[in-house]
């Protein structure tokens, strides 16, 4: 651990490192450049702390869309206020700390507005959050990476990683008004960082990390609106703009409205007990196979999100592989531990938010059929034919095509042993393109999204009852991705409640202060 610091800090240090190690090359000829156009190499090494203060936007669903999955649908945000981000780059730590408030109509569950106040630290191989109860939490070693990067994410912490003599300088390549070059960290980090020919400076930053919806993603942080730094002497840019290389949307936005170089910070490194304490490691889920009916159980995720299974004279059907990998996986091991014998062949999609599809790549490797609304076939196609050899997922290490049955308003699964009927969401301002499924032997629903016993506020509560009506349905039960089982008397209980919790909030003044999208057009049952 000890030795982890020293090298990040070999990585992020002072003047004594400049072209250390180094053979003059053409590669180096280049970061010498832009140490010169940021400010010179004085004022780039004798930064001890750099403290970035502004705000900007968060791409929700990471640009995966929230009404619809086709790329021309309006992408949703949320917003960040009061962002702070200090690094210490004398001790290789980072803090960054700042609001996310969700600026559209969502469930917003567990408080009233949405506002979600986040506090994460770097310190060397150390991650960890504080919560608002100000207690400090090692958080997975997944994250270290993901931080490592982010503190390296700024002009002043690349050029002088470029620097280090562990760092090895790919060959530089021209690449229409840049200089491209491939750097490799000592801690085994590939990097590419982009010069402006002109200028000589960086123009931006690009790694690649996993994702459970799209395997490798690369990210390209670009450094826009360069000026002076008044009495400092660096020059720095005034926003930070990350795309991604699905569909190039935009990831994030940072707007910045202040630098402090060399200011006063606080201690960044980790409390005693936080370091000694072992990165927590995610535990494997706990499937618990509820039957509902014959040839029906409820599979009860701990924790996580729902399935339900339905059992047909030779095989067997999901209802939602939700979540993550690990979540998919444990569902369909349960699956065929519940009904020996038959094999697990489809999946339906309740809709396309990334939650919903988190384990869709871990199921098409274990070679299942994906059943789903129209509108999201080529999304399917898209994210399960992206590569994952960087960071392998259960798709990358099991490469397979996917095969999609789509619906447009119903398909009915049917044999002696089952009749399942899938029906289209209809009047849903949380999605266009939802499924559900209903067994009329035993009046039951599997559905996703529709209902949620933990939201407190919602502005689609129309839409359950509006499908069911629709297709004209008699529900006793409803069995839920999110919560647990319960009458259809107790969903449109909750359902009342939390729709009137929308008309409460928007006619307060929180609601105002807030500029809460949608409520003009609430809903109410």
């Amino acid at each position: 651990m000890k030795r982890w610091t020293q090298m990040l800090l070999g990585c992020l240090a002072g003047a004594s490192l400049a072209g250390v190690g180094h053979a003059q090359t053409a590669e180096l000829d280049v970061v010498n450049q832009a140490v010169a156009a940021l400010g010179g190499k004085d004022k780039v090494m004798g930064a001890k702390s750099l403290k970035i203060i502004g705000y900007g936007q968060i791409a929700y669903q990471d640009g995966g869309g929230n009404i619809s999955s086709t790329p021309d649908a309006p992408q949703k945000w949320i917003n960040i206020s009061a962002h702070q981000r200090v690094i210490d780059l004398e001790h290789g730590r980072m803090n960054v700390q700042q609001r996310n408030i969700q600026d559209f109509v969502f469930a917003y569950a567990r408080n009233m507005n949405g506002d979600i106040r986040v506090n994460n630290s770097l310190d060397g191989d150390v991650a960890f959050n504080v919560g608002a109860d100000g207690k400090a939490a090692r958080v997975p070693e997944a994250a270290v990476r993901a931080r490592r990067l982010d503190m390296l994410n700024n002009p002043v912490s690349i050029v002088r990683a470029a620097f280090d003599p562990a760092t090895k300088l790919g060959k530089l390549r021209k690449q229409d008004n840049l200089q491209v070059l491939d750097l490799t960290t000592r801690q085994g980090d590939h990097l590419v960082l982009a010069f402006n020919s002109d200028t000589h400076l960086p123009a931006w930053l690009s790694w690649v990390a996993p994702h459970p919806n799209f395997g490798d993603v690369t990210y390209r942080t670009h450094y826009a609106g360069y000026q002076p730094l008044d009495g400092n002497g660096l020059v720095l840019p005034s926003g930070y703009n990350t795309i991604s290389d699905f569909r190039n949307v935009v990831q994030q936005k940072i707007y910045v409205d202040k630098y402090v170089v060399n200011g006063t910070i606080p201690d960044l490194a980790a409390p005693a007990d936080v370091r000694s304490a072992a990165a927590p490691v995610p535990g494997r889920p706990k499937v618990d196979a509820v039957p509902m009916g014959k040839g029906v159980w409820f599979m009860k995720v701990t924790p996580g999100g729902n399935s339900t299974l339905f059992e047909f004279d030779d095989h067997l059907v999901l209802y939602e592989t939700y979540g993550s990998e690990a979540n998919a996986l444990a569902v369909i091991e349960k699956a065929r531990a519940t009904v020996p014998g038959k094999p697990v062949t489809h999946v339906i999609v309740s809709h396309h938010h990334i939650d919903h599809t988190g384990g869709l790549r871990a199921a098409v490797s274990e070679g299942l059929t994906v059943i789903t609304n129209r509108e999201n076939v080529a999304y399917v196609k898209e994210v399960t034919s992206r590569s994952a050899k960087l960071f392998p997922d259960a798709l990358g290490k099991n490469s397979k095509a996917v095969n999609v049955i789509p619906v447009d308003d119903h398909l009915k699964l049917k044999d002696k042993s089952m009749e399942l009927d899938i029906y289209r969401v209809v009047n849903s301002s949380h999605f266009s393109s939802g499924l559900f499924a209903y067994v009329a032997r035993d009046r039951l629903v599997a559905q996703g999204d529709l209902v949620d016993e933990g939201w407190d506020i919602v502005w689609w509560g129309n839409a359950y009852p509006d499908s069911v009506k629709h297709w004209n349905l008699t529900v006793d039960k409803d069995l839920p991705v999110h919560g647990n089982i319960h009458t259809w008397q107790e969903v449109m209980g909750q359902l009342r409640q939390q729709t009137g919790n929308a008309v409460k909030l928007c006619a307060s003044a929180e609601a105002a202060r807030l500029n809460v999208q949608g409520c003009p057009v609430t809903n109410t049952l």
